[in-house]
């Protein structure tokens, strides 16, 4: 398979996944016919990912026979990796789980995500959290999380990296629209750390706003590098030739691929990303803080689809009077469906704070 058809496998077996079990099969069927290679491989990991669910929802004595099977459940508090004493689980998703830990000398609370043992046979699994190291290693930006280490332990690969306390911006969704100032202030801050990622060659590709947080003070983290594509020269980005590997385990990558709400239309049609791809996620993201709404809401993933190809953006001021001209024309702007028509993240924060000014 070609890197675009991979793409294509990876979105359309996460859009599967945010569908009801019995809806799956017919939204595939519109998509993506059976005869194509895509939809074999794409069946055959919700196949997985389902059995993969029925170890984690399965009774204890079921649990303790997949440990003896080298499959084990999640790590105890007080258990070590490395210099870190695991405190608590936050999440199990594609990547394998997410803990807070503290490290055990200096007493630091950080964030710990673990590629277990038993996922971390398939070639792609390894890659991308090695990616996801590698892509925040680049990186040092207030606004992008930090990365401490990355290494491994007898329970599997781990980075390490600073824990934020704060409320993801989907929290922040749920309160309505935001205020303008509000929005310039924190777009700015995400601006600025697409900016840095894109001049050291970093591609996020998966802007969205679980992967974003506002801390309590108020500072902006861009989280979640999983998907990220290093574009410098001497970093390719390999390709799987088997459907092995992005078989079994080396699927588990759950919430790392590109959420299609907020997927450029390049993306979508199985392109190379470009910076431009992160500003259009972004662009969506705004959009949505600033009117209330998504600019490509739907009723099912072919809606939405259809509507990033298709549908002429309404101006987020036709639901919100009071949004400035400037913000307004930025956000459409943003939302270019060429991607060369679309404003760079260093154009965007300079408009943006020119717009917390204004506030």
């Amino acid at each position: 398979m070609s890197p675009a058809e991979w793409q294509r496998v990876e979105t359309l077996f996460h859009d599967a996944l945010e569908l009801p079990e019995a809806e799956r099969p017919s939204f595939l069927d519109r998509v993506c016919p059976k005869s194509d290679p895509v939809r074999a491989e794409v069946d055959s990991l919700l196949g997985e990912e389902a059995s993969q669910r029925q170890i984690l929802d399965a009774p204890p004595a079921r649990l303790a026979a997949d440990v003896l099977n080298r499959h084990p459940g999640g790590l105890a508090p007080g258990q070590r990796i490395g210099d870190y004493e695991i405190q608590y689980l936050v999440t199990k998703g594609g990547m394998g789980e997410v803990y807070v830990a503290r490290h055990v000398r200096t007493e630091q609370r950080i964030g710990l995500k673990i590629l277990r043992r038993h996922l971390a046979a398939a070639e792609q699994a390894v890659y991308r959290f090695h990616n996801e190291a590698r892509a925040i290693s680049e990186l040092c930006h207030p606004n992008i999380v930090a990365i401490h280490e990355f290494g491994e332990s007898p329970d599997g690969l781990f980075i390490a990296m600073e824990w934020v306390e704060g409320i993801t911006w989907r929290d922040l969704m749920k309160n309505g629209a935001a205020a303008i100032s509000d929005l310039a202030n924190w777009g700015s801050q995400a601006a600025a750390a697409l900016e840095t990622a894109h001049k050291a060659g970093v591609l996020h590709r998966d802007i969205k706003p679980e992967n974003m947080m506002r801390r309590n003070d108020g500072v902006v983290k861009i989280l979640d590098f999983g998907l990220a594509r290093i574009t410098k020269p001497n970093q390719p980005i390999p390709v799987f030739a088997t459907a092995t590997a992005m078989g079994a385990s080396g699927t588990i990558s759950g919430t790392l691929s590109g959420t299609l709400l907020y997927m450029a239309p390049e993306i979508l049609r199985g392109e190379t990303a470009e910076p431009g791809s992160d500003v259009f996620s972004l662009g969506a993201v705004l959009y949505e803080l600033a009117a209330g709404v998504h600019p490509f809401a739907g009723e099912t993933p072919l809606d939405v689809f259809e509507a990033i190809e298709c549908r002429d953006v309404c101006r987020p001021s036709a639901m919100r009077s009071e949004i400035p001209a400037d913000l307004d024309a930025l956000i459409v702007a943003m939302l270019k469906r060429d991607v060369s028509a679309r404003p760079s993240a260093n154009e965007v924060l300079g408009q943006l704070k020119r717009s917390s000014g204004k506030t």
